[in-house]
């Protein structure tokens, strides 16, 4: 950086980079949300159900049956969602962090070039 206008111009794709990641991280949040929710309705959806269904049995056994078949199919539904989540989860960071890991790099490398440069003078000096 040789000049106000380099720093300026360094720090406003900084704030550039942030705002990118920001705004990514809020769409996936809002993305995330989305997929809660839903996954919320249709749980609420089955357990109302499941009762109509464990309320018309004609058995106790028949009632406990139903019952850990929709435990069962709950849990299953359950682990896929999170999985599901889990990767949502991850992309979302990953996209998130690569306008911010991209100005790192940019900062690591002005760093460089600058004590390139310190290197040079002190060298010229002595």
């Amino acid at each position: 950086m040789n000049n106000y206008d380099d720093i300026v111009a360094f720090n406003q794709n900084n704030f550039d980079a942030m705002v990118a990641s920001s705004n990514i991280f809020a769409k996936g949040f809002e993305q995330l949300t989305k997929e809660y929710v839903a996954f919320a309705s249709a749980s609420f959806e089955t357990a109302v159900e499941a009762s109509k269904q464990i309320s018309t049995a004609k058995s106790v056994n028949e009632a406990v049956d139903l019952q850990t078949k929709v435990a069962k199919d709950s849990w299953e539904k359950a682990v896929v969602e999170g999985q599901k989540i889990s990767e949502i989860s991850t992309v979302i960071f990953k996209n998130a962090s690569a306008p911010l890991s991209e100005r790192l790099q940019a900062g690591v490398n002005v760093a460089n070039a600058t004590a390139k440069k310190a290197t040079k003078a002190t060298k010229k000096a002595a």
